[in-house]
């Protein structure tokens, strides 16, 4: 489990800064390339693609974000920061010090919008189905393409596909190996992921799985990372439009 505070209020301040995800290491674009490739890919080839242009190419430009909340200063960095000054949020986030929070998460009522970090979206068990999607999706394309090529030039023959079916099974074991091990060094994103739904109330955290509610950015023209429409698969919203209405009422009630 990892230490993690839910906390709401309007935003206070905000601060938006034009930044890039190597600030936060130098490991950032192959963690977003390898996320794309395994969670992407069994929802929509084109959309992952997308995502590992931006990535290889070192051009996923992000948004670093400092926001004060009922005197609390959060920062963090999402892939764009939709959020207003005196916003109304729910957020998650981890002590750094006294008075200063990193944010892992912003969720709106009012936009219906769930910024995470980068790279966070699905549930542990979520994860690791779409990975198996995503593997066995790109499996059979390659053998598809590779069986064409290989007997269009050779022609069929009992040894010719006795070499190919030994090849796609030697091919198999080495696409398991290297995307179980680039599964594994993500899966940290999916262990916050999950503890986060559950700080957020949502039913059935472990099963929770945003990636196809991705935001459409029209000014950027351009599906968001780990920004989401949730309500699109969240169905009983904890957070309806009427809640910071309900709330606040409640507030001056007391």
């Amino acid at each position: 489990m990892y230490e993690m505070l839910k906390f709401e209020g309007r935003i206070q301040r905000l601060e938006i800064y034009d930044d890039s995800l190597s600030a936060f290491g130098k490991s950032g674009d192959a963690q977003i390339a390898s996320s794309a490739i395994l969670s992407g890919v069994a929802e929509n080839v084109s959309l992952s693609a997308q995502t590992v242009f931006l990535a290889s190419r070192s051009r996923l430009h992000v948004k670093s974000v400092v926001m004060e909340i009922g005197g609390k200063v959060c920062i963090g960095q999402f892939h764009r920061a939709l959020f207003e000054h005196n916003e109304y949020v729910i957020c998650v986030v981890r002590r750094l010090e006294k008075n200063l929070y990193e944010l892992y998460s912003v969720l709106s009522p009012k936009t219906g919008l769930l910024h995470m970090q980068v790279g966070m979206g699905a549930s542990v068990k979520a994860h690791q189905t779409s990975i198996a999607k995503g593997r066995n999706v790109w499996y059979a394309i390659t053998i598809f393409l590779g069986s064409l090529i290989y007997f269009w030039a050779r022609g069929f023959n009992q040894v010719d596909i006795l070499i190919f079916l030994g090849v796609a099974i030697l091919f198999y074991f080495i696409l398991f190996f290297i995307i179980k091990n680039a599964s594994n060094s993500l899966k940290h994103f999916s262990e916050k992921s999950e503890q986060i739904f559950s700080l957020y109330g949502f039913k059935d955290p472990q099963e929770v799985f945003l990636l196809p509610s991705r935001y459409l950015s029209e000014k950027d023209h351009l599906l968001l990372e780990s920004v989401y429409e949730y309500r699109k698969v969240i169905k009983k919203d904890p957070y309806p439009e009427s809640y910071i209405e309900q709330k606040e009422r409640n507030e001056d009630n007391n």
